[in-house]
């Protein structure tokens, strides 16, 4: 994004450069959908390709990230601390983050996840991306809330999104149970250093919907403001 069209939008609207931040951040977590799905087809040109399209969304993501850090004007009257909305930015920067480490890890290690566990795999993995996409869908409501005053039916929509947002979290966290075991039960069939390697993405992936869960936590305190 130019500095002229990020000045544009600020103009009209101090939270729109937000959320267009929070979209991007969730088209990055989806890709590691598709990122995924490539690699257990074993094919490494389409996950070569989709981990390239990660990485330019994260990087798109930390350039909108400074922008906003750089422009936000202070003086600029907020219903809530420019703070505050600093530090949601930087939370909702952690999804496109993670989104690329863990691409990262597994196009680094030419990973295939074992048969036994690819079902749940990959169930574990798209809950998590549920997860993350549901917390840029709640910021990117942030710009109705505002023109709401943060109060009315725009922040009980907002309550009810995160409230949906926890329990996608919920449900990623006992996917990831099941995956743990369900790896546990063929270690046996793997290398050592396979098995240290598969427990670390199942654990960066529980972490992205944490992170996104904080997102909305974070949401919900700028709304009781």
């Amino acid at each position: 994004m130019s500095r002229g069209s990020f000045l544009d939008l600020l103009a009209q609207s101090p939270v729109k450069p937000m959320l267009e931040h929070a979209l991007i951040a969730g088209n990055c977590t989806d890709e590691l959908g598709v990122f995924v799905s490539a690699l257990n087809e074993s094919d490494w040109p389409s996950a070569a390709k989709s981990r390239e399209r990660i990485v330019e969304l994260e990087h798109q993501a930390d350039d909108l990230k400074g922008e906003i850090r750089g422009h936000l004007p202070k003086s600029l009257f907020l219903p809530v601390p420019r703070a505050d909305l600093l530090d949601l930015v930087r939370l909702v920067d952690q999804l496109p983050n993670t989104a690329k480490d863990i691409s990262g890890l597994m196009t680094g290690r030419k990973m295939r996840i074992p048969e036994g566990i690819r079902e749940s795999f990959t169930d574990f993995v798209a809950k998590a991306i549920s997860t993350a996409r549901q917390a840029s869908a709640s910021v990117e409501r942030l710009d109705d809330v505002f023109g709401a005053a943060f109060g009315g039916e725009v922040a009980k929509t907002l309550a009810v999104l995160v409230r949906e947002l926890d329990a996608l979290e919920h449900e990623t966290d006992e996917a990831e149970i099941i995956v743990r075991a369900e790896l546990f039960s063929v270690e046996n069939d793997l290398t050592p250093i396979e098995v240290v390697f598969l427990y670390e993405v199942v654990k960066e992936i529980g972490e992205l919907a944490d992170r996104a869960q904080q997102v909305g936590h974070r949401l919900l305190m700028l709304v009781a403001k």
